[in-house]
């Protein structure tokens, strides 16, 4: 079965990038006034100004994947399903929260807490922008997020959704080592968008993805170098801070 890539976003502390835009340069105060996004959000969440970073991060890419996928542009719910690996998860949110529970705990933060789980984010996207498909946490795998995309597969071959999200987010510990941070959103869709850029790729029930070579993707690093986004891959980025 033949699926497209209709959609894709990276957020960073200082710039974004879609594959309609390109990279957008800006620095950390910037990153959640985006024009577009600030007003798909502002509609959509009132919330929004009381997320933890890690759900924040999330949310930003989920917006601009689909904005950029023109799936953003009707407020009705969709039959779209999203699945995000990462390797920490909401564990900076769990630590921030722990150090409001000091002194017997009177002073927890009911926030936080509410941000204490991984999976939280992608609640927070389903309500948001009307995703009714299945939506579920992955933990990171030796090829980025390679178990999300084969998950994903599944779900378009058994036609039950209209399109999938497959996400990477990553907020890192202060006591982590150094690593790569931020979120990658990819938009895969059953039919081609004439408005959209694409790329076609077939589906495979065992092996998840593959490009029409033959060649499996294994991960969404090897997508975003087949969408020439590869220069602006998180992977290939250093000493960055989402602080």
């Amino acid at each position: 079965m033949k699926v497209y890539v209709t959609g894709a976003a990276i957020v960073k502390r200082d710039m974004y990038a879609t594959l309609r835009s390109g990279i957008v340069k800006m620095n950390a105060e910037e990153l959640f006034q985006i024009a577009h996004l600030n007003a798909i959000l502002a509609k959509k969440s009132s919330r929004f100004g009381r997320f933890d970073q890690y759900t924040r991060i999330g949310l930003a890419a989920v917006g601009l994947a689909l904005h950029d996928a023109r799936l953003d542009t009707t407020d009705r719910v969709r039959n779209i399903g999203f699945i995000l690996a990462g390797q920490y998860g909401s564990f900076v949110t769990d630590l921030t929260f722990y150090e409001t529970t000091v002194d017997g705990g009177q002073f927890a933060s009911p926030n936080l807490f509410s941000y204490t789980l991984p999976n939280i984010v992608i609640g927070e996207c389903a309500h948001q922008f009307g995703l009714i498909g299945p939506t579920f946490c992955l933990d990171s795998d030796g090829e980025r997020a390679h178990g999300a995309l084969c998950e994903a597969a599944l779900y378009l071959e058994e036609n039950s959704v209209e399109a999938m999200l497959v996400g990477w987010l990553e907020v890192l510990p202060k006591q982590a080592p150094k690593g790569d941070e931020g979120a990658i959103v990819l938009v895969f869709e059953k039919k081609k968008n004439k408005d959209a850029f694409q790329l076609e790729l077939e589906t495979d029930c065992r092996n998840g993805m593959k490009f029409l070579t033959g060649e499996v993707v294994n991960s969404i690093d090897k997508l975003l170098q087949a969408l020439k986004m590869v220069d602006i891959s998180i992977q290939k980025q250093k000493n960055m801070s989402l602080k």
